[in-house]
């Protein structure tokens, strides 16, 4: 069964909008009352309920950097890798480390995705001299079309796991990928 869902940002907080099911909301740091594995600073945790009361996943900081995806009875999920900060500006890596040993790497510009980004360039340079020209505002943000795709190495067909769309569109294919690892990576792909 594939899962696709929205990310949607209001200031601080995050909400994961699933495709025919109930919004997960995301709440900074652990609910009350809920203990740390030793060494972990914490991140953020998924809820069904607004309350964030019962975790469906909570994300932690571990020592080495990486950010650890543990279910409400501290198993856990997957690990995620970040790309760091500063080296983020050409098709950052972001890798997800499952518990059977399998490393799922997630590269932003897909073939496809930067085809289309090289056929609207034009048109979108031809916009910023009719804003030149005119009275009107520059955008706020203006990304590229690109897409990312989370692949297990090494298989040439089948191995997508997850893809987020250029309009942040996430699909995760359920036999491959545990939900709550998707949106934990969708959360901490844009977690400020």
């Amino acid at each position: 069964m594939t899962l696709a869902f929205t990310r949607h940002s209001y200031g601080t907080h995050y909400e994961l909008r699933p495709r025919g099911s109930a919004p997960v909301h995301v709440h900074r740091g652990v609910p009350e009352g809920w203990s740390l594995p030793e060494g972990c600073t914490p991140r953020f945790a998924l809820a069904a309920d607004p309350e964030g009361a019962s975790p469906l996943a909570v994300v932690v900081r571990k020592n080495g950097g990486r950010l650890a995806v543990l279910t409400p009875d501290r198993e856990q999920l997957a690990e995620l890798s970040l790309p760091p900060r500063q080296k983020k500006w050409w098709r950052p890596l972001y890798e997800i480390h499952l518990p059977d040993g399998t490393v799922l790497h997630g590269r932003e510009g897909t073939v496809p995705s930067l085809l289309l980004w090289l056929v609207q360039l034009p048109f979108y340079l031809l916009y910023l001299v009719a804003l030149v020209f005119s009275d009107s505002p520059p955008p706020d943000a203006v990304t590229a079309p690109l897409r990312t795709a989370w692949k297990r190495p090494g298989q040439f067909f089948g191995r997508v796991a997850m893809t987020e769309s250029a309009r942040g569109r996430f699909r995760v294919r359920g036999d491959r990928l545990d939900h709550r690892v998707a949106y934990a990576q969708a959360v901490a792909k844009y977690w400020k």
